[in-house]
């Protein structure tokens, strides 16, 4: 199945949403331009692990990654959901 942005978008937010349910009682507000560490409640690289499997199995994509998280580059800076969503996009679009 081929997935738009859009749609990996919804289940990037989707999967933060549960994912700050378990570990804050703060609810944020997540939206394209947020940076989920940094930007929300008790959420670290260590979170970003979990939230990028459930993604990334959301999605259907199975084929292992050279780093554990898509949260942040090979560089160690912190990204955006949006640019999150573009990282999966090219993750899905190779798999063909």
């Amino acid at each position: 199945m081929e997935f738009s942005r859009k749609q990996v978008l919804q289940v990037i937010v989707a999967t933060l949403v549960d994912a700050q349910k378990d570990i804050s009682v703060e609810a944020s507000e997540i939206v394209e331009d947020t940076k989920p560490i940094g930007d929300l409640a008790y959420f670290d690289s260590l979170a970003s692990v979990g939230v990028t499997i459930r993604c990334l199995d959301a999605l259907g994509y199975e084929d292992e990654l050279s780093m554990p998280t898509l949260f942040v580059d090979k560089q160690g800076k912190y990204l955006t959901i949006g640019e999150v969503a573009d990282h999966i996009l090219k993750l899905l679009k190779r798999k063909k």
